[in-house]
């Protein structure tokens, strides 16, 4: 017997095979390049999102990028942000 559904993995790579058209209608370099960052970092978290299994796609691979994002962020933005929040 196969597998009836995708894996996260096969369903997030299908979903950023059709954002690749939005990826292409970008004008420059640097929006090309950050936009490549958001798919890094849909990528990063694949582990943790299926084994989350959450139903939806979307969801997790807003976290992920998102996370990423955080991550990324340099250490003084970040706590700026945190006390901007509270």
């Amino acid at each position: 017997m196969g597998r009836t559904a995708p894996t996260y993995r096969q369903a997030l790579e299908e979903r950023l095979k059709r954002w690749e058209a939005f990826g292409r209608l970008l004008t420059t370099p640097e929006e090309r390049a950050a936009f490549e960052t958001l798919r890094t970092g849909a990528r990063r978290y694949v582990a943790q999102a299926t084994y989350v299994g959450s139903p939806d796609l979307l969801e997790s691979i807003l976290l992920s990028v998102l996370l990423d994002l955080a991550r990324r962020m340099p250490k003084g933005e970040a706590k700026g942000s945190a006390l901007a929040a509270e």
